[in-house]
Parts: structure tokens; sequence; C-alpha cells
């Protein structure tokens, strides 16, 4: 699934302006494997560091490796999350419409995936309007002038300038369309997943329960916590699968599995990622404070 993402990540970063440049070294293996190798230093981080800062290395790794605007390349990010909010939102209400949600399923469930469709459709909106609101070239002409405006202000324009670019994918139908069809499938891929780990534990989970459990739970570890939701996951695997079924024994193994199967993948493949793009945890760092100058 998480290969899928990186396709998916490709098709939103080849909206860019800055995609449609040739890489520094484009014979070489870590540019053939940037985006691939930045998505799962993100995962990596997601799971291994506090506060998802995954998220933010990711994009630093792309946004130097292809002297792009590290604002933009996180408004590709914070585009594809309300999109995966949609989607998930899209795919609780589709089940519920095919077929009745259990009586002692709790109340917040329903309540959450609400709540989840109202931010992810806010959210996009609000993308929308930042990018029809503000025209890119009336933002550059306030942010060259850092002397009448002041350093500070300058930066903040600037920034702003490099998230709106990062959104160019909202005027390009087809390649939006695209994300959308590639995040589908990677949260179908997901519940297939899920309904199979289950059945591995000897309960034949209806894809019905496998959606809704997918659901939740991505919006339960959303928020910053244990690395990769350790905790949260298997509480609401609990809450939410014992309605369709499953056993106390089962939610728990299932969401354990499903868990470190995630991590032991991703820590490997994210620190050698790291190290063929020829950066560390200590770079990545200092890359942050400089892609957040005014210059960029």
């Amino acid at each position: 699934m998480l290969s899928l993402k990186a396709v998916r990540w490709h098709v939103v970063l080849g909206s860019l302006p800055e995609a449609e440049a040739p890489p520094k070294n484009p014979q070489t293996s870590a540019d053939r494997w940037l985006v691939y190798d930045a998505l799962f230093l993100g995962y990596f981080g997601n799971y291994a560091l506090p506060a998802k800062l995954g998220e933010l290395a990711r994009s630093a790794l792309y946004a130097k490796r292809r002297d792009a605007p590290l604002s933009s390349v996180l408004a590709t990010i914070v585009f594809e999350r309300f999109l995966d909010a949609l989607t998930l939102v899209a795919f609780f209400w589709a089940v519920a419409a095919l077929a009745p949600l259990p009586s002692t399923l709790p109340d917040w469930v329903e309540l959450s995936a609400n709540l989840a469709g109202a931010v992810g459709a806010v959210g996009l909106l609000t993308l929308f309007l930042v990018w029809r609101a503000l025209p890119e070239d009336a933002i550059g002409r306030i942010a060259a002038r850092p002397d009448r405006l002041g350093r500070l202000v300058g930066k903040v324009l600037a920034v702003v300038q490099g998230f709106r670019g990062g959104l160019a994918i909202l005027q390009q139908r087809t390649r939006a369309l695209r994300a959308t069809g590639w995040t589908v499938a990677i949260w179908a891929i997901e519940c297939f997943a899920v309904a199979l780990c289950f059945q591995a534990f000897g309960h034949d989970l209806h894809w019905t329960g496998a959606v809704v459990q997918v659901v939740i739970s991505s919006f339960a570890i959303a928020a910053p916590s244990a690395p990769g939701g350790l905790g949260i996951h298997q509480w609401v695997t609990l809450l939410v699968m014992m309605p369709y079924g499953a056993t106390e024994e089962q939610a728990v193994s299932a969401s354990l599995v499903l868990t470190f199967v995630v991590i032991l993948w991703v820590v490997p493949i994210g620190l050698h990622g790291l190290w063929r793009q020829g950066s560390s945890t200590a770079s990545l760092r200092a890359d942050v404070e400089a892609l957040q100058s005014p210059a960029t």
C-alpha cells in the first residue's frame, strides 16, 4: 500500500513547476528513487518520531534534492491528507448504505466519520480558496519588497507563495482525478489486507467490517501518538471489531500484527532511503532551517 502511495505522491508532485526541470543527476539511483525514499522516510519518521515529524522530514528531503520550496512540497502532502479523509468517509458511508451497521457499534464511530468528512471537505475547500484568492504574481511582488514590509513579513509571504505553488494540482483536473483514483485503490487494498489478517486469526470478517476498521483506526492514529499508533490502534480495533463478531483475542492479535508489520517494513526501508539519498537526520534538520529562508 505504501508503494502505491509513492506512486500517488509522484502524480501530485508532477503538478509542481519544479517537476518540469530535470533532476540534478538524472542517471543516479538516488534521483530515480527520490519520491519512494522520501515517502518511506516520512513514514519512518511518523512511526519513530513524536508529533508526526516524518512529514516534515519527507518534505525537506525532496525539497533539497529537487530545489523546490519546502512549503510547496508540504502543500502536496496536505492535499493528500484531505483527499485521504474524504475517501475514507466515502467508504464508510458506502458501507452504511449497503449494509446496516451493528447496533452495538459505539455511537462515536458514526460521529467521528461525520466529523472527519466535514474536516476533509472544509480542508480541500480552504486549499482551493487559498489558491484562488492569492494570485501568484501578487504574492511575488509583495515578497520581493522586504525593505518595505520587513524581513519577517517577507519570509512569511515567501512561504505562502511556495505553499500556493504546491496546490497547482487544483487546476489540473486530469492529474487530480488520477490522484483520486490511486487513493481509492490504496484504501481498498488496505481494507482487503485487514480482512485477510482477521481471516488468518480464524475470523471470517465481512468486508464491511474491514472497511469500518480501516476508516476508524486511520482517523484514530492520525493524531500524534505512540509509534505506529500502538495502544490506540488496538483499543479502537477492539471496540469496532467485537460488534462484527471478533473475539477480544482475535481483535487485539490482528491489530498488533497490522501495526508491527508496517513498523518492521518502513523503519529499515526509510533508513535505507535516507542513506541512499546521502543524507542524515542531522542534515535534514539543517535543511529544514535553510529551506525556510525567504530565498526559497
